[in-house]
């Protein structure tokens, strides 16, 4: 057990790295990944009862407040220059009353989502300069209209289905909060501004992050002899095709025909786009049995987590009338541990729970899953520790 000693210590080294101007400069990704999930953990473990409650009964302040800057271009203003702003000139360039503003950044400040650096003086932070972002801001709209909605329609949700897993049932605690009698895909397809702001939190979600080609070497475990006859990779409803576009990227001059497979008007809508890429567009229906044969490599990527086992086993078994002995499938999608799971995979799986009444699988959960489609689990290699990401390798 550390001593009191150790402890004061450390909060000298805390304090040191905090109050360093030049911040923490460069770090490997490991190194920042255990000091972030240290220092949550520490934080927690030193709470008082009365601190665990403030954590958490005062939540949900934080995404609305952080709208209120997005919406009122408080961020996006400060972001604008690496140099402190006046509360004046703050509110002269957003329009918000300066005794609102003032208890608006002190706010802010208290939160850690911008720096104040003197008594009336504010300054953009990474917090402050990621929230100023379009696609964040997005985001965080995505969140509050959809998520969160369905969120803090949980508790009685899961009440009113006394407890079972709520997998494939609906309405969901997010479209029975609306409510809307459409499926959730069904709601985006028929609200474009639903839609948009998905997309935003979908590409917010992937930034920054590895695909599964860092951790695997696709040209010499599937591309071998293969020829511009050879159709080696084939996407199933890959949308705007973001992993046959980076095969082709990595890849440039390797053989063979790259496939993206999705609804008519999807295929339509990117056809000439891929096309200049390499990639052919081809309406398909996962609901329906798979027409191209003998693929080497048929990819699913984010679908299986939207729907219940029975659904999933019917997508698997179409996709399997394309396999021969010398074909694969991988599944992209999180694998979740049996324990110590990170907040990031454990957070989606709830996600998933509320929006589309999906779940985030365990490796075992995967194996039974494939089993029952007469498909056999060969492979899991993890290719991102942070958010439990993985591709599945599975076959006949």
């Amino acid at each position: 057990m550390a001593s009191s000693d150790q402890f004061k210590a450390l909060a000298d080294q805390l304090e040191s790295v905090l109050h360093d101007p030049s911040g923490p400069g460069d770090m490997d990704p490991a190194t920042r990944r255990r000091l972030v999930a240290s220092g949550r953990k520490l934080s927690v473990l030193l709470e008082e009862p009365r601190e665990t409650g403030r954590r958490i009964g005062y939540a949900h302040l934080q995404l609305p407040l952080s709208l209120v800057g997005i919406e009122s271009k408080l961020f996006a203003t400060l972001a604008t220059e690496p140099r402190s702003f006046t509360l004046l000139e703050l509110s002269e360039k957003t329009g918000i009353d300066k005794q609102l503003l003032k208890r608006l950044l002190r706010y802010y400040q208290a939160v850690d989502i911008l720096a104040q650096v003197d008594d009336d003086a504010y300054q953009a932070t990474n917090v402050t300069r990621a929230l100023a972002n379009d696609d964040h801001a997005n985001s965080h709209r995505w969140t509050r209209r959809i998520t969160a909605r369905g969120a803090l329609h949980l508790p009685d949700w899961l009440q009113k289905h006394e407890y079972k897993d709520p997998v494939g049932i609906l309405p969901t605690a997010w479209s029975g909060s609306i409510p809307t009698d459409d499926h959730p895909y069904g709601y985006l397809a028929k609200n474009p501004w639903a839609l948009e702001l998905a997309q935003a939190h979908m590409r917010v979600q992937r930034e920054g992050r590895p695909v599964f080609f860092d951790a695997m070497d696709f040209e010499q475990r599937f591309a071998q002899g293969a020829t511009s006859d050879t159709v080696l990779f084939v996407d199933i409803g890959g949308a705007t095709g973001p992993q046959a576009r980076e095969l082709r990227k990595r890849f440039p001059d390797l053989p063979g025909r790259v496939l993206l497979q999705d609804r008519p008007e999807v295929a339509e809508k990117w056809k000439d786009d891929l096309a200049q890429n390499r990639i052919e567009a081809v309406v398909h229906d996962i609901f329906t049995p798979q027409n191209v044969k003998g693929a080497r490599v048929y990819y699913l990527r984010n679908i299986f987590h939207a729907w219940g086992d029975k659904t999933c086993t019917e997508i698997l078994i179409n996709a399997k009338e394309g396999l021969t002995e010398d074909s694969v499938l991988l599944i992209d999608e999180i694998v979740l541990p049996e324990r110590d799971a990170t907040p990031q995979g454990a957070q989606h799986d709830i996600e998933v729970m509320i929006c589309v009444g999906g779940i985030e699988r365990t490796k075992a959960q995967w194996e039974n899953l494939l089993a029952t489609a007469g498909l056999k689990l060969k492979e899991v290699i993890n290719y991102d520790d942070e958010f439990e990401d993985s591709v599945i390798v599975a076959g006949l």
